[in-house]
């Protein structure tokens, strides 16, 4: 579930902890989370590293480890997929969630634990050096860090075939969105999400972007829409739900025009919508 606001919000939290900071410690207790990489040899790559930075791209977060005395940087990729989470928790404090569900746990130097906890263990943490990075991180456009309007969306979409939630949809085009903020952008920008990409305007796509990059923007500053498992890095909920649109909203007044809310399948996901908001 994690969308970009969401992974951006952990981001931040977690930076003011790991910044700098040493892993003087690691346990991996479930193969499946890194990978092609064994248990034991992820631990021996990331023991006696510091965390030099941290950051995104769409829905992935990278920590830079750098080796002491000019070694190879390796970085370790985040992917929290459906309920992932990762927690700082400072020295003494007490983790509380299901041990069946905490995948990995680094002890920092000087006291605190990062924490990776993921109750359908879809997510993953993966090592790679720099010339990796390309394959596993996506190759669309960001539209909080790279921008984006009405033009350069155009560039990516007037010549795909397919309806525009599914594009919307497609990382190696945009990278960040997911279902919640595909449904509301696309609201926003009062289309209907199975509509064709290839009939579209300038100002449909002007309205589109502005959608997009409102929505995550706004999602950013109330720290992320906590639905079920979301949690920042610091272990708070966002605060964003209450602010949808459309989306969880199936059989409630559309916000905007006071209609029904309705739901529909597209592009193999449940999508919401307003009939009158987003005529086809």
């Amino acid at each position: 579930m994690p969308e970009l606001p969401e992974v951006e919000t952990i981001r931040r939290s977690l930076e003011p902890h790991l910044l700098g900071r040493t892993i003087a410690a690691a346990e991996v207790r479930h193969a499946h989370v890194t990978g092609g990489t064994a248990r034991r040899d992820f631990v021996a790559a990331v023991v006696q590293r510091s965390v030099a930075r941290l950051w995104r791209r769409g829905k992935y977060m990278v920590f830079d480890l750098p080796a002491a005395e000019g070694g190879v940087l390796l970085h370790m990729v985040c992917h929290l997929r459906m309920t992932g989470r990762l927690r700082y928790l400072p020295p003494r404090a007490r983790w509380e969630e299901s041990p069946a569900h905490t995948h990995a746990v680094f002890r920092l130097r000087g006291g605190g634990r990062l924490i990776f906890h993921d109750v359908r263990k879809f997510g993953r943490l993966l090592l790679a050096r720099a010339e990796d990075l390309p394959s596993l991180l996506p190759s669309g456009r960001d539209p909080v860090l790279d921008g984006l309007d009405g033009r350069a969306l155009r560039q990516i979409l007037a010549a795909r075939r397919g309806c525009l939630k599914a594009l919307l949809l497609r990382q190696d085009l945009l990278c960040g969105l997911g279902n919640i903020y595909a449904d509301e952008a696309l609201h926003r920008a009062g289309l209907h999400p199975a509509r064709s990409a290839a009939g579209l305007v300038e100002a449909d796509f002007s309205r589109l972007a502005v959608g997009i990059v409102s929505v995550l923007e706004e999602a950013l500053a109330f720290r992320g829409t906590t639905l079920l498992d979301y949690r920042s890095g610091d272990g708070e909920k966002g605060a964003f739900a209450q602010y949808l649109r459309v989306y969880g909203r199936c059989g409630r007044p559309c916000r905007t025009c006071g209609a029904s809310v309705e739901t529909i399948r597209v592009a193999g996901r449940t999508t919401a919508f307003c009939s009158r908001c987003q005529r086809p």
